[in-house]
């Protein structure tokens, strides 16, 4: 953070019924590469593989909603991109969608 950049609070700091500030375009796209190539380097089940991706694609149909929620979109990447990273654990065998029943069921 610069003199001449404000701080962004962390999204669980704000109050109660407060959204963040919707992330620019460049912010967005930005994340959207990063869990582009996280899942292209992605040495996982094929199934896991394939499920991540279609949540991705998932997610990208939705950001060009003309009314899109650009928050709720890069709230659905970070959680993408974090099961992305437990998929990538040595011995992990589970399915990242198992691991809060009910958490991902608007992504695919």
């Amino acid at each position: 953070m610069t003199e001449s950049e404000p701080a962004r609070p962390e999204a669980g700091a704000l109050p109660p019924g407060v959204r963040a500030a919707q992330p620019s375009s460049d912010e967005l796209a930005a994340k959207l590469l990063a869990v582009q190539r996280v899942l292209r380097g992605l040495n996982a089940d094929p199934e896991v593989r394939m499920k991540l991706h279609l949540r991705f694609m998932a997610i990208c149909s939705s950001l060009k909603m003309p009314n899109a929620d650009r928050v709720k979109g890069a709230e659905r990447l970070d959680r993408l991109i974090a099961d992305a990273e437990l998929a990538r654990m040595p011995g992990w065998e589970g399915d990242p969608l198992d691991r809060q029943p009910g958490a991902e069921s608007g992504d695919t």
